[in-house]
Parts: C-alpha cells; sequence; structure tokens
C-alpha cells in the first residue's frame, strides 16, 4: 500500500504552479494540472516511477520509437493501475491529489477502439497514449495555498526524503522571486505567423462534402479540423506560463517528455470526470468572438444564446453525451443538469451542457472509455459514421488533438479529464496545433474556416501583448 503525505508549503498568496514549472529542473517529465482560472484545485508533478506508453499501429513513414500495444491502452492502465492501492494524504479534500497516473490518450485511441484505420500520417512524433505514474506533486488550492505531497510505501516512511523535497522546493520559491520574466522582455515576436496546412479552398470543399453526406441521410454533424503550425522562439514552459495569463480556464494542462517534445493546453472543456460513482462530462459546441466592450459582449452573448443552429448542434451533441454515459450508467441515472449556458473566455464565448451519470466503478475505466471516447463534441453523430468521415477528409492524424489529459486515481477511484482543444505541441523549435468546427446541414463552408481561424485568436493575442 502506498501512503501519501502531506507538507504545507505556503499560506495564501504562493506563486502559482505555472509559474514554479518555469523553475523546475529540466527533465523529469513535469505534468501540470491547471485549474488557471482559479475554480479548482491545480496540480504540478515530476519525476515518475513508471510510464506506460505506445503505439496501436505502425506509422509508415516514421521509425518506431514505442512498443505496440496489443491490447486497447485504457485496458492496460486499469490493469497495471487496479493492483495499487493509495491511502489519501490527511489534511487534504479528495480533489486535491491521491496520487496516481497521469497521461493522454490521442484521438486515434478512439479509432482503435471503434477499429477504424489511421489517416496517413502524424504531423508530430509522440506515441498514441502515454501515462506515467507520479509519487510526489505540489498541490494548490483555489485560494493558492501550497501542499507538498508525496507517497511512500506503507511502513517505509523515510524523513530524509521529506526535508530533501522540503529543500528542493523552497529553492524553487526563492528563484521565483529573483527571475525577471523573459517573455515580456522580448524585443521580437515569440510566435511567426500561424500557417494552416490546408488552403481555404480545400477546407471548405471538405465542408461541402459533408454537407453533401448530411443531405443524403448519413450523418447530422461531424467535426472538421485543419492542422497549422507556427514558428516559436520561446521555451515551451514560459510560453505555456504567458498564455496562461491570458486565456484562463478550469482544464489547461502542461506535458513535457525526455525527447524535447511538450504540450500545451489552455482546454476549457471537461470530457470525463470520475468521482467514485459519480461521471460528469461538459461538452461545448457553439462559439462567438468577445465583443469590444460590455455592451457589445452582451449583445454577442445573447446572439449566440439564441442562435437555433447552434443550439441544435449542442442539444445533438447532449444526446450523444448521454447515450454514451448510457451504455455504462446504471438504469435512470443519466440526467441532463445544464443544456446551454453561455461562459465567456479571454477572446471566445462558448455554450456548454453539463450531464451527469451514476455507474458501477466495478466495471473498470477500461469499460468506461470504450463506451465514450472519443468525446461526442469533437466527433459527430453518429458517432461511428462521423469517425470513418474525418478518417477519410483530414489528410494527418489528428493526435492529442481532441484526445483527452488527465489524472486516473485508482485507490479512491477519482479521475479528471479534459478534451484536448486549444491544444498544441511544441518540438524543435515550431508550435504545432489544430483547429476545428462543427458542422451541419446548414453550415456555410466560409463560415466555419473563419471559426476556426478565431480559434486561434488567442494564441495570436498573446504574440501581440508580448510585443506591444
Amino acid at each position: 500500500m502506498l501512503r501519501l503525505q502531506t507538507v504545507v508549503l505556503e499560506s495564501c498568496g504562493g506563486p502559482s504552479l505555472a509559474k514554479l514549472l518555469e523553475v523546475l529542473p529540466e527533465g523529469g517529465r513535469p505534468v501540470l494540472l491547471d485549474s488557471s482560472d482559479g475554480s479548482g484545485w491545480s496540480l504540478l508533478a515530476w519525476d515518475p516511477d513508471c510510464v506506460l506508453e505506445g503505439n496501436l499501429t505502425q506509422n509508415e513513414d516514421s521509425s518506431e520509437a514505442w512498443p505496440l500495444a496489443k491490447q486497447d491502452p485504457a485496458q492496460l492502465l486499469e490493469e497495471i493501475s487496479s493492483k495499487e492501492i493509495w491511502e489519501p494524504a490527511s489534511g487534504l479534500p479528495p480533489e486535491a491529489w491521491s496520487g496516481g497516473w497521469i497521461g493522454w490518450f490521442s484521438f486515434e485511441c478512439g479509432h482503435a477502439w471503434e477499429a477504424f484505420p489511421w489517416a496517413k500520417k502524424s504531423s508530430t512524433q509522440l506515441p498514441d497514449f502515454s501515462f506515467a505514474r507520479y509519487r510526489k506533486a505540489i498541490a494548490q488550492s483555489p485560494d493558492g495555498t501550497l501542499f507538498l505531497c508525496y507517497a511512500q510505501d506503507m511502513g517505509h516512511e523515510n524523513s530524509q526524503e521529506t526535508s530533501h523535497l522540503l529543500n528542493c522546493f523552497h529553492l524553487m520559491l526563492e528563484e521565483t522571486e529573483s527571475i525577471e520574466d523573459s517573455l515580456h522582455e522580448a524585443s521580437s515576436p515569440i510566435l511567426g505567423p500561424l500557417i494552416s496546412h490546408s488552403s481555404p479552398v480545400s477546407f471548405q470543399k471538405r465542408v461541402s462534402k459533408l454537407r453533401d453526406w448530411i443531405g443524403e441521410g448519413e450523418l447530422f454533424q461531424a467535426n472538421l479540423s485543419h492542422a497549422m503550425e507556427a514558428e516559436c522562439l520561446q521555451p515551451p514552459r514560459n510560453l505555456y506560463s504567458h498564455v496562461r495569463r491570458e486565456q484562463s480556464t478550469s482544464m489547461s494542462a502542461y506535458w513535457e517528455d525526455e525527447q524535447g517534445h511538450a504540450m500545451l493546453s489552455w482546454s476549457p472543456e471537461r470530457f470525463l470526470q470520475v468521482d467514485g460513482e459519480y461521471l460528469q462530462t461538459r461538452p461545448i459546441k457553439g462559439t462567438a468572438p468577445r465583443g469590444l466592450n460590455e455592451l457589445d459582449d452582451e449583445n454577442i452573448a445573447l446572439a449566440l444564446e439564441k442562435n437555433e443552429k447552434e443550439r441544435a448542434e449542442l442539444t445533438m451533441i447532449v444526446d450523444m453525451a448521454r447515450n454514451d454515459l448510457g451504455r455504462v450508467a446504471q438504469i435512470g441515472k443519466v440526467r441532463v443538469r445544464s443544456s446551454g449556458e453561455v461562459e465567456r473566455f479571454s477572446t471566445l464565448h462558448h455554450r456548454t451542457a453539463v450531464i451527469e451519470a451514476e455507474w458501477n466503478p466495478s466495471d473498470g475505466i477500461a469499460s468506461l472509455f470504450r463506451a465514450t471516447y472519443p468525446p461526442a463534441s469533437v466527433t459527430g453523430a453518429p458517432k461511428v459514421r462521423a469517425l470513418q468521415a474525418i478518417s477519410e477528409l483530414e489528410e494527418e492524424t489528428r493526435g492529442v488533438y481532441c484526445g483527452s489529459f488527465g489524472i486516473w486515481q485508482p485507490g479512491p477511484n477519482r479521475g479528471d479529464f479534459s478534451v484536448l482543444i486549444r491544444t498544441a505541441i511544441w518540438s524543435d523549435q515550431k508550435l504545432h496545433l489544430r483547429v476545428g468546427a462543427g458542422i451541419v446541414w446548414d453550415s456555410d463552408p466560409k463560415t466555419e474556416w473563419n471559426e476556426t481561424l478565431l480559434k486561434a485568436r488567442y494564441l495570436e493575442k498573446a504574440a501581440t501583448l508580448l510585443c506591444s
């Protein structure tokens, strides 16, 4: 049994975990689960003692860097983690941290679960899934209090480890106080122009093809995306920290590996929260820009709320999410808590819904992901036909985009996973990202193209502010 220890490090008002991430020594495979809007607990973990990652298929045009998985990755995670028992930390609420596995599933994991082929090539050199077990972390409460958390085998507590971790933390605190924000001193743009791998004409032709299929009754809606990239002149940790200040969300995240890749996510969307028998998903469908002033903002939000096309899209996705949860939920235990609230973010308005359910945890996390993945909001309806359409129309694999990132704590049976939108991969001084839009019968191809560009505005805004 693993027992979690906790030490209170700072009173209210400590530095953000994103700032601590900036001064964390290189290497160590750090991860950050970041409620940057202050709505929940955040977590910075590093130096895992076990890594589980691999590919589900051989990529024809790249060397195989990870072993091929012979069974689905959620099943692998379940089998390995089920052997562990974590004793919750004393003095912390369960949502803070109870130890566990942190990582992500790519969008293509859903193709494997549904037995569909891959797109032709991958735009980034990352595995199809990656999880690691972390024994030490810094947790931050919504009021800013910092807690050092670490796990030790029951009966093998080590006071020297406590002292060592405390010393490391206080050195990090000193460094955050002494360093200047290098990004604010940048005299040239930190990001080059965002360049799409698709032309507007090409994307709009694919929208028209989807509309044809919808008109023929093959599907009702499908999410269509395209890849973008930009030169990036700053380290990924610094870039994440800066964009975070302009794009505060409840499900932000950062991940880094030993090969020089980093994932930067400022997602506002929850895919799946697990708390014992309780399940929740919060799909997003419907997008509009922020206004020039308060009155303009209110009018745009009201127009989004009354937009019948956006309302119909969200209703469709809510129905899909209900059906997905219903595959594992107890009979009669699926309910819609909210079906269309407009939420405001720094550059966008979104319509969101909240669907809850109760299930039997003994069924296992693998059955939960097989029933619900990929997220309904980033596939389409019906989901199987939408996956086929996405595979046919998009030239590259999505990879982490529209996949899911989160934490699984097998002992207390807790987990929280985002939908990886507003997400970029940093590699070799380049930032790779994807943006998409939900296509329905009355979609206008040009409007849908413009919506995808709108969803990349948060990066352009951050880069502009840095150079102003």
